[in-house]
This record gives C-alpha cells, structure tokens and sequence, in this order.
C-alpha cells in the first residue's frame, strides 16, 4: 500500500501531466489524490518543495524502469523540463536529477555509437518526446539505425 507521500506524488505526477504547471496546486493535488484538504501542504509547506519532491520522484521513477515509462510520467518530465527553462529554482532541482540519469545511461551503455552520454540522452529525451506528441513509437528504429549506419561506416578492424 502506497504511504501518503507516496499517493500525493503520484496524484501530482498524473496532475502534471494532464493539466501542466498551471494546474499543479496543493488543493489540486489533495483532490486528485482522494486526501483531505491540507493534506499536501503539510508534507510539502510551498509549491516548490513539492515541485522539487515531485522531480526527485519522477527522476528515481525514471532511472529505476528507465524506458518503461508511462506517456504521463513522460508528460511531466518534460513538463519539468519545460518550467525548468523559466524558473531557476526548478533548473537548480532538476539540475543534478539530470546529471545523475546521464551518468545511469552511461554506465549501462553497451554500443559503439560516436555520442557522449549527453549527446545520447539528448538525442533520446527528443525522441521520447516525439513518441509522446504523435504516439508514434520510432526510438528503437532509430536507435537500430544508428547501430547499424556507425558499423557500416566505421573502418574495419585488424585481422578482417
């Protein structure tokens, strides 16, 4: 059974999602949650201790089921992402959540592409978000197609 911190950020992770920024408030959550009045603000006094929680909540979500995440929880990352580039405080939350995911996906890295592990997430946070906006699953595609265009071109090694 989910703890009450556990239920509000996920009734504020499904608000973010559907409703944006706008619609992420303590009385907002506490309905979506099914909590009496009160209940998010006494574990998050402000908005941007519960913004900053609900990163640090979608961030761990993301790097324990890395791409099996659902369009929603996707949604409000980029939400995030998004509020991050106009509010300093969120930039500064999300700031070493981000850095932690690109040095997760660095370290579970297996190919020979020619990308940092920056240049990667990037090219995988726009594919995800191109999966969301039209519903079309291409990331893998393009992954496959990367591999395959990088063997193809890289010069053959010793001994061939």
């Amino acid at each position: 059974m989910y703890s009450r911190r556990q239920k509000v950020l996920e009734a504020a992770t499904r608000l973010l999602a559907a409703s944006g920024m706008r619609g992420l408030t303590h009385r907002s959550v506490d309905r979506e949650a099914a909590l009496p009045q009160g209940s998010t603000s006494n574990l998050y006094r402000t908005r941007t201790s519960l913004v900053e929680a609900l990163a640090a909540h979608i961030a761990d979500h993301r790097l324990t089921h890395g791409a099996d995440t659902s369009p929603a929880t996707s949604a409000a990352w980029f939400e995030l992402l998004l509020e991050a580039q106009r509010n300093t405080e969120v930039a500064e939350a999300l700031r070493p959540l981000r850095t932690a995911m690109i040095t997760r996906l660095g370290s579970a890295r297996s190919d020979s592409l020619p990308l940092t592990d920056g240049q990667l997430a990037a090219v995988l946070t726009g594919l995800e978000f191109a999966e969301l906006v039209t519903g079309q699953l291409v990331a893998e595609q393009v992954v496959e197609l990367l591999r395959t265009t990088c063997a193809a071109s890289s010069p053959p090694t010793q001994g061939d």
